[in-house]
């Protein structure tokens, strides 16, 4: 199952200099300002800098992280399958695509909303000594972001909501 015809998918393509079909025109066309500032906020290493570890199609890099949920662990992640202390904490980065379907969030599912996640990477990080060194404001508690921001970085996590494939009857469970 591929989901690939999301506002995101046109956004990546337009941004990358690759050509667009009549329809993702239409759909580049459509994408609001509110939704660009909020991809350059994601992108940006003085904005919201999600991107070292959601980037790319698959919105994921292939790794394991600690993005400052805690600073005990309660939950050891990955730390607790290979008993290597340098893993407390760490667990495996999710994609981002059709996140606005996929509450709860994190791997405890303590956040309920997507504000809840944008409101933890802008002030809720918590340092320990295993967060990743690519959470460049954690020592800040997060990246600061005003009301604005937050409200631009998620108009552009939307965007990456593939309503074709959410809605695709040949991934409907089968009865019984």
């Amino acid at each position: 199952m591929i989901s690939g015809e999301s506002k995101y998918d046109v956004m990546y393509k337009f941004a990358n200099n690759i050509p667009l079909t009549s329809s993702e025109l239409a759909i580049k066309n459509s994408v609001t300002s509110e939704e660009w500032a909020g991809f350059d906020l994601f992108k940006s290493l003085n904005g919201a800098d999600c991107f070292h570890c959601h980037n790319g199609t698959l919105m994921q890099v292939q790794k394991f992280s600690n993005n400052g949920l805690d600073a005990v662990f309660s939950d050891l992640g990955r730390g607790a399958i290979t008993n290597n202390p340098n893993d407390n904490g760490k667990f495996k980065v999710p994609t981002l695509r059709n996140i606005a379907l996929s509450a709860p969030y994190m791997h405890d599912g303590r956040f309920a909303t997507l504000d809840d996640v944008i409101e933890h990477y802008s002030t809720g990080i918590q340092h320990s000594a295993t967060i990743d060194p690519l959470m460049e404001f954690a020592s800040q508690g997060g990246v600061q972001l005003d009301s604005e921001q937050r409200n631009q970085l998620k108009a552009f996590l939307l965007t990456l909501t593939d309503h074709n494939f959410v809605t695709n009857p040949d991934f409907k469970p089968l009865n019984p």
